[in-house]
């Protein structure tokens, strides 16, 4: 009857914690802002999942770049329904289930009253709940954790093979989420055996195997796609050295050459390594390159490198979520939902749950730490990387537990009256809660989040409303100047060059001679058509070297257009080769363009050739060149481009009628006077071949 009653109190829980769960999805599950798109990782997911989906895990012909367990799971789910409202669904099914596993694991060591308040924890840790809804392997992480957890600690109540070997598997299937999860995947073995008393080999070698099954069965994928031997996933070098170098600040940052996106991070960190080793790479070695480069600056720097792990430390323990990809603090506290409700947090698990990790050592033994472990091994395993809201989220299912059993020992000690008792346990409180809550500097997100909101009213055309928004959206923000900023940029590519003005201003208000704001607003007042306003501020990114590659082509055009020509000619002239070198096929062919209008062929010259060389199919590009070199009176290299131009065009009267001036130079007359006639052929309206006709000599051959 007793069990009864227990496994009914778990049943109401499961329920309620799903009707939590369902209401958070129904609120933030069609959320424009949490959709896959664009470059974040959400989308890449996706893209994969999809790919397998229809043709197998074989469809990918590279090894996974990022942790694969999340990639099967949508590839799963979309092969029986192909909806990410399916996926979010299973998702908080599974989070329910995680919930449950708490309760389970709180239970078996610390008894049913601490078991529901482990619950209660984890159902009041809105972060977990908010995970579960996105489309990002974290949302697995919940479930994973907590039933490996569950797993290896009934290994310590059965000594039978299915608790080994289920413990093995979900041990292997966190390590296929979280790679760094396999840390505490490789120890749980090892403690497991030091816990039996008998057949310790036996048991460790059964939960090591099954681990591996898993692991393994990726990482044959891996190598039947590929031909590349890679255990898990390929990015593990590049986080490392993310989080370990000369810039790290522990927590993520932009790798010079790298862009933040996924797909960005596959083709650029392999671009860097095999630029840096003259050689092409295989995936593995393009991680270990990053991996070698780490090691290289930890060896030579150690005291800094120690000092950072430190930071690292501070970080994983702090108040605050550093978000990547979303603002856990915006959907909380800036968005109408049940997480506003959801208090429990890093404020509350943390200290109470590592003055609980102490006070649940007391006599229990190596059977406890068995599952206990994973706070200190994964939270190194993480600090070792770079730390994020979403890396350090596992810890959260074993601290709400040990959470729950400092609160229930501390009101026992106080219902008991043994207040000596007290005494290190409270010391250590607030020594925990004191390093938690420190303010390091922290950003929690939430003005890039506003500012996502604020652009996506923007590119939906809802300029009134993106307006208001952004007036209070500004409001509090640590870094207001951004927010206008990007939202100043958000209304330059919509056109709507005043409010782009007045965002823009409001943000030089904040950020006074920032570089990227001068550029942002002088190209407003360009497009804007008041050229002299914007040559101010473009000439002041241009002189601070603020992204000379666009700053410079834009005070270039805003001279011309200002109509100082001396001015502008001597600004394109002065562009770096490197600046050149940067600018995409558009721009250096409409810069040379410029140039010529400027009457400036020689600086043009560079911007044309380099024009020609990104698109060699523009016969536009072609003839403007050989106009830049007739200019400088070098007929015999303009020849080869405007013929080449005349051949990609052939119904251009323009590209006849510079091929006919190219004829005259090279004194070539009769050939001249056919290309000029041909011109008027194809636009009898085109003056300039009547003239040129009229200037050709008529006895020349």
């Amino acid at each position: 009857m007793r069990w009864r009653s227990r496994e009914k109190e778990l049943a109401w829980l499961l329920a309620a914690a799903l009707a939590v769960k369902a209401v958070v999805l129904v609120q933030l599950g069609g959320h424009p802002l949490l959709q896959p798109q664009g470059d974040l990782d959400t989308a890449r997911y996706v893209q994969l999942a999809r790919q397998i989906a229809a043709g197998g895990p074989l469809a990918i012909h590279e090894p996974f770049f990022l942790s694969p367990l999340y990639v099967y799971f949508l590839a799963a789910v979309f092969s029986v329904h192909d909806s990410l409202a399916a996926a979010r669904i299973v998702q908080i099914v599974l989070g329910t289930a995680a919930v449950g596993f708490v309760y389970l694991l709180a239970r078996q060591w610390f008894g049913v009253r601490v078991a529901r308040l482990a619950a209660g924890l984890a159902l009041l840790t809105g972060f977990l709940t908010f995970s579960e809804i996105l489309i990002l392997q974290s949302a697995l992480d919940p479930f994973l954790v907590a039933s490996a957890l569950y797993a290896v600690s009934r290994t310590q109540a059965t000594g039978g093979r299915t608790a080994l070997v289920a413990a093995g598997v979900a041990l292997g299937l966190f390590g296929l989420n979280r790679p760094n999860g396999l840390a505490y995947g490789i120890a749980a073995p090892v403690l497991i055996a030091l816990a039996s008393r008998r057949q310790r080999v036996g048991r460790a070698a059964l939960v090591l195997a099954s681990l591996l099954a898993v692991v393994g069965a990726n990482a044959l994928r891996n190598y039947l796609a590929s031909g590349d031997a890679i255990l898990i996933s390929s990015h593990g070098g590049l986080n490392f050295y993310i989080g370990n170098n000369a810039d790290a600040t522990g927590i993520y940052h932009r790798v010079p050459g790298v862009s933040a996106s996924m797909a960005g991070q596959v083709r650029d960190a392999t671009r860097v390594a095999e630029a840096a080793q003259g050689r092409s790479l295989a995936p593995a070695e393009v991680s270990s390159y990053f991996y070698t480069r780490a090691w290289q600056w930890i060896a030579s720097e150690p005291i800094p490198a120690l000092t950072l792990f430190a930071r690292k430390a501070l970080l994983l323990v702090n108040r605050i979520d550093v978000p990547l990809n979303y603002s856990y603090a915006f959907y909380r506290r800036d968005e109408p939902t049940l997480l506003r409700v959801l208090v429990a947090g890093p404020i509350v698990l943390l200290p109470f749950g590592m003055v609980g990790l102490f006070l649940g050592a007391r006599g229990a033994g190596l059977p406890y730490w068995t599952w206990a472990s994973f706070v200190p091994i994964y939270g190194a395993s993480v600090a070792v990387f770079f730390v994020a809201d979403r890396y350090r989220l596992p810890l959260f299912i074993p601290l709400a537990v040990l959470a729950a059993h400092a609160l229930a020992w501390l009101c026992d000690a106080v219902t008991r009256r043994q207040y000596r008792a007290l005494v290190l346990p409270l010391a250590g409180l607030a020594l925990a809660a004191t390093v938690s809550a420190r303010d390091l500097g922290l950003d929690d997100g939430r003005g890039g989040e506003r500012s996502r909101k604020a652009v996506w009213l923007i590119e939906q055309g809802r300029y009134d409303e993106a307006r208001r928004y952004a007036a209070a959206a500004a409001e509090g923000l640590a870094y207001p100047g951004v927010f206008h900023f990007q939202v100043g940029e958000a209304l330059t590519a919509a056109g709507r060059y005043g409010d782009a003005m007045a965002e823009l201003r409001a943000a030089l208000a904040i950020d006074r001679g920032e570089p990227a704001i001068r550029l942002a607003l002088g190209q407003a007042l360009l497009l804007a058509g008041r050229s002299e306003e914007a040559v101010g501020h473009l000439k002041a990114a241009a002189d601070a070297a603020f992204r000379p590659e666009v700053s410079g082509p834009w005070l270039v055009r805003a001279l011309a257009a200002a109509g100082e020509r001396a001015e502008a000619v001597l600004a394109l002239a002065s562009l770096s080769d490197a600046v050149v070198d940067a600018a995409s096929a558009a721009t250096a062919l409409e810069i040379g363009s410029l140039g010529l209008e400027l009457q400036a062929p020689v600086p043009s010259e560079r911007w044309l050739r380099s024009a020609v060389a990104r698109h060699p199919g523009s016969a536009e590009a072609h003839e403007k060149l050989a106009v830049a070199l007739v200019l400088q009176r070098r007929p015999h290299e303009a020849l080869a481009s405007i013929e080449r131009a005349c051949r990609l065009a052939p119904a251009s009267a323009s590209a006849r009628l510079n091929l006919a001036v190219v004829y005259a130079q090279l004194g070539r007359v009769r050939e001249a006077r056919a290309a000029a006639r041909e011109a008027m052929r194809l636009d009898p309206s085109e003056p300039r071949a009547a003239a040129l006709l009229r200037a050709l000599p008529r006895d020349s051959r």
